[in-house]
């Protein structure tokens, strides 16, 4: 639900153009009138995500998602409408006040209290790694190289080997038990008694991108299991999003940044100079974490552990990453478990070099592929050609395909021109399916007077028409006198639709405009891009008045055909012949009218 007047919701949006925010996540380039790119949620190699300046509007041809700056951000960010509202009140530097409902503002002031207490844990662990509590710990982490200066960087510290000093503690400083329990931080036991999730463990805060610890993950330090207890989910953390590092990895000059798997990987390459490093917080790679890296970089490079399970997450990554339009490249270490391992064998510059070779992704899967079919027998170098034929057809850069080409021919005795002639029959044979899909696609939308748009299926013609007809309004306010005589309020689908009729009708009557901009700043994102599909897909006609008529003669027949059915049931169950006769002539009198609207 939205606790704020539509004033203020309209001024938020109005200090954030949409062109400028998409832009801080995905390459946008102009196109007559408007802008396109790659759509973020979805993969696809043709850009089919349509920016409109003037309208303020996104809509994607590819899978229909659209919206104006708050479902964008609400999709993007994975945030809820009073979340994304903030956040784009906080983009454009502005406060917002505190909203009228109760459950919100506890909702607020939690989150707050979050995000003050994880703050005040994190100082707590610090002071206990500088104190003697933390000697052995000190030991530790200066053994596995770490100097001070780092350690102040990253706010490393130590959970004291106790069962609750951090929740006393805290409780001392006035946090309540609420606070404590939904950060995380502490827990109850069966005695009802506050215990302390983290003891006897190095601390990792986890910073968010505006620099609030937000989480923490604890290391033990011999090789007692688990050897990581994490934070649990709150208000203010979700492990799919966050990145380890990346409140300071996107303050990096370079152009690029380097994902692993560890805490103390990423601490050691900071160390090093290698300040683009962070760490993905969990097994492996979220899309939503893809985004953000996206949005931060040109370059993305993947060094995982080189172990199954290591190999799995990179293969997910490169596929998330890939899907998102990113520029993916793998680093392979090979006498080292993990970066930390190789930055402390080696010195610095040398795994700098490492990076400087990283493989394309192209190189990656290739190379996965000759695992996969060893290629020392006839069969196997095949399977393994095919293979990367098909992987070439998929490459969309023509330089690297053919320096692969080259390189395949060289080490694997086919000619350049064998190899050459199998690709662009494959590629040739790719084209005719794309070519059919895309006729395909165009053949349903060219069906019908207003065209094919799908909405949901679930809703039926009726409701698809309805929404039809109150997007053309909303474009061609000059319909709305025609429309309240003909189908007024009452006669829409009853819920949702009849609400959004309601308040389309109710501004037009009052005598003002009304702009299909700010309204749907109210819709749900999901209603928000059918309006969107409807007036970017199916509602551009070169006779607006035309097509009014035959939505409303069509909403009209579909109206009548629902009384001639309601007729015809009661007249089966009617015995009193005067209203039987009554009905009779009124199913007559619905058979004339729609004799005269066909």
């Amino acid at each position: 639900m939205n606790y704020y007047p539509d004033e203020l919701i309209e001024e938020v949006r109005l200090n954030n153009d949409l062109v400028e925010v998409v832009s801080e996540y995905l390459h946008l380039d102009r196109k007559g009138g408007g802008y396109f790119g790659l759509c973020p949620f979805h993969r696809e190699k043709t850009p089919s995500f349509s920016v409109q300046p003037v309208k303020q509007f996104y809509y994607c041809f590819g899978c229909n998602n659209g919206g104006n700056v708050f479902h964008f951000i609400m999709h993007i960010e994975n945030l809820d409408f009073v979340e994304a509202l903030r956040f784009l009140a906080d983009r454009a530097g502005m406060t917002l006040p505190e909203p009228d409902n109760h459950e919100e503002q506890h909702k607020i002031k939690l989150r707050k209290d979050l995000l003050e207490v994880n703050r005040e844990a994190a100082r707590f662990y610090y002071s206990t790694l500088a104190g003697k509590a933390g000697v052995q710990a000190q030991k530790y982490l200066f053994n596995r190289g770490l100097a001070l200066q780092t350690l102040k960087r990253f706010g490393i510290g130590f959970a004291p080997d106790d069962w609750s000093e951090l929740s006393r503690a805290l409780r001392a400083k006035g946090y309540r038990e609420e606070v404590l329990t939904e950060s995380g931080l502490s827990m109850k036991n069966k005695n009802g008694s506050l215990t302390d999730r983290f003891r006897n463990r190095i601390m990792f805060p986890i910073f968010d991108l505006r620099g609030n610890v937000v989480a923490f993950g604890g290391r033990v330090m011999d090789d007692s299991l688990p050897k990581y207890v994490n934070s649990p989910e709150t208000l203010c953390y979700s492990k799919g999003r966050e990145l380890f590092g990346m409140h300071l990895a996107r303050k990096s000059t370079e152009k690029k940044l380097l994902i692993v798997e560890g805490y103390m990987d990423v601490i050691s390459l900071h160390q090093a100079g290698i300040d683009y490093a962070v760490a993905s917080l969990g097994t492996a790679l979220t899309n939503m974490q893809g985004r953000i890296l996206k949005k931060y970089a040109d370059e993305i490079i993947i060094s995982y552990d080189t172990d199954i399970a290591g190999r799995k997450a990179t293969d997910r990554g490169l596929e998330i990453l890939s899907q998102l339009g990113c520029r993916a490249k793998v680093l392979e270490i090979t006498d080292a478990k993990d970066p930390d391992e190789y930055i402390r064998k080696n010195a610095a510059e040398k795994f700098k070099n490492l990076v400087d070779r990283a493989i394309s992704l192209l190189e990656y899967k290739i190379r996965q592929l000759k695992l996969n079919f060893p290629t020392d027998n006839p069969e196997g170098k095949l399977a393994f050609l095919n293979g990367v034929t098909d992987l070439l057809i998929e490459q969309e850069n023509i330089m690297e395909r053919e320096m692969v080409m080259k390189t395949i021919s060289r080490d694997y005795d086919i000619t350049m021109d064998t190899l050459q002639a199998e690709v662009n029959r494959r590629l040739n044979q790719k084209k005719r399916k794309d070519k059919k899909r895309e006729f395909d696609k165009a053949a349903r939308k060219m069906t019908g007077s207003i065209g094919t748009y799908a909405i949901k299926k679930k809703e039926g013609p009726r409701a698809q028409n309805e929404i039809f007809l109150l997007t053309l309004i909303s474009t061609e306010n000059s319909l709305y006198s025609q429309a309240a005589q003909r189908y007024p309020v009452p006669c829409y689908t009853e819920g949702e639709i009849r609400d959004m009729a309601q308040a389309l009708y109710q501004r037009l009557g009052d005598g003002h405009d009304f702009l299909l901009h700010e309204y749907i700043s109210k819709l749900n994102p999901e209603k928000a891009a059918a309006i969107i599909g409807c007036s970017e897909e199916a509602c551009n006609f070169e006779d607006p008045q035309k097509a009014f008529e035959d939505i409303l003669q069509y909403l009209e027949n579909l109206k009548l055909e629902d009384e001639l059915k309601d007729i015809s049931s009661r007249l089966k169950n009617i015995s009193d012949e005067d209203e039987k006769k009554r009905l009779v002539n009124r199913m007559n009198e619905i058979m004339q009218k729609k004799s005269k609207l066909k």
